[in-house]
């Protein structure tokens, strides 16, 4: 144990921030000296707080083991995050309308992934059952809205049909909107920006 290093941290910085760290008392002078020659630097207690968070802000530590406070982000950079924030929101909310209700015929159908997998296998079995009776055939279907109506496989898959042009339309409507997004110049024309439907 090295008691000349009570309370002192090797630290290795890169980019402002710690690659590694060792507590400096259990290095002997020969071994620090060597850490020292491969980058490392020597920081107190308080110091070491700061970097780890230990303190109010926050800090960085310059390769020469100056610990300082993080400057403020950049318009530059709050910008960056905001439009990456602004495109996984509208992404979202893209992705979030594609399976809400779709009305067809005046009726709402759910279209999450239970319902596509039932109206598949409706508009198989009805296409069956058609075939086999030479006429078309028709199930009772509960809509979005818990009514009763009865339904053909053209009926089910012109809701499907609905469902593809509302999903193009979100595409088109998330395309012209994530453009909007990254011609943006400041932080509140990307927050103003909404998916247009």
């Amino acid at each position: 144990m090295n008691d000349k290093r009570v309370n002192q941290y090797l630290i290795l910085p890169e980019n402002g921030n710690r690659k590694d760290t060792k507590l400096a008392v259990e290095y002997d002078e020969a071994q620090i000296a060597e850490l020292l020659k491969q980058g490392y630097v020597i920081v107190n207690h308080d110091d070491f707080n700061k970097l780890i968070g230990n303190a109010d802000g926050e800090y960085l530590i310059a390769d020469d083991g100056t610990v300082y406070e993080k400057p403020a982000p950049t318009d530059a950079e709050l910008l960056a995050v905001a439009k990456s924030a602004k495109i996984a929101e509208l992404k979202a909310e893209r992705d979030s309308k594609e399976v809400e209700p779709i009305t067809y015929n005046g009726n709402s159908y759910d279209y999450d992934d239970k319902a596509r997998e039932r109206i598949n296998a409706a508009i198989i079995a009805l296409d069956v059952q058609a075939a086999q009776a030479k006429a078309t055939a028709s199930i009772d279907w509960t809509t979005a809205d818990n009514q009763d109506v009865k339904v053909t496989a053209n009926d089910l898959r012109c809701v499907i049909a609905a469902v593809a042009q509302r999903s193009n339309a979100l595409h088109v409507a998330y395309r012209a909107a994530k453009e909007k997004v990254e011609a943006a110049s400041d932080v509140a024309e990307v927050e103003a920006i909404k998916l247009d439907v």
